[in-house]
């Protein structure tokens, strides 16, 4: 079963993939599939082309350039979508197949954590998926306290879905606006909704 994972920027979707994990699932995150890619030189060259050499520091992307010209310009971040999304989506499927072989079969739960799921489309390949929604001021907070400003906050956000788009659209919502005892008796819930469809499978 692959599962996607979702949800607004600053949501706390990693924290929940975290929550998954430790409840025996397998897991995966597009963005550090992403930062694999970065580090092939084929993709690496790509980049280079497209934004010249001083996106570079040290001979490797630096993805704090990167993601400030790829969040301030929405001509940049469709290039750079059709080039790594094809990537991660190769890597989802292989990662998941290699999976499903290990067990000799479909039993297998993989939860991927996507970002820009809806909006690439990857929403299609899952089986099923979950999407984790915060309170606006609680993301706000969250996100100043590691160090983003109000002006790239909103830059994230507008390349994304309205949360409410995401919403509902999923077939399971996790409300992470509380404690992470909160978050991680929904994920509890969820998880053993997800088992339940395993076995009837």
């Amino acid at each position: 079963m692959l599962v996607g994972l979702t949800g607004g920027f600053g949501c706390g979707k990693s924290t929940v993939l975290k929550l998954f994990e430790r409840l025996g699932a397998a897991v995966l995150s597009a963005d550090s599939i992403v930062h694999d890619l970065l580090k092939r030189e084929v993709v690496r060259d790509s980049i280079v082309e497209m934004f010249g050499p001083d996106i570079l520091v040290r001979g490797e992307i630096d993805r704090k350039k990167l993601s400030a010209r790829v969040f301030s310009d929405e001509t940049n971040r469709k290039k750079i979508e059709k080039l790594l999304h094809p990537l991660v989506l190769e890597t989802i499927e292989q990662t998941y197949k290699k999976a499903t072989n290990l067990t000799s079969n479909l039993k297998v739960i993989m939860v991927v954590e996507i970002p820009l799921l809806f909006e690439t489309g990857f929403d299609k390949r899952m089986d099923v998926v979950v999407v984790v929604r915060a309170e606006a001021d609680v993301i706000r907070e969250r996100l100043r306290r590691k160090g983003f400003s109000d002006e790239e906050i909103r830059a994230r956000a507008a390349a994304q879905f309205p949360i409410d788009e995401k919403v509902s659209r999923a077939d399971y919502v996790i409300d992470n606006s509380g404690s992470l005892e909160d978050t991680e008796q929904q994920v509890r819930a969820v998880w053993a909704d997800l088992l339940r469809t395993r076995s009837q499978r």
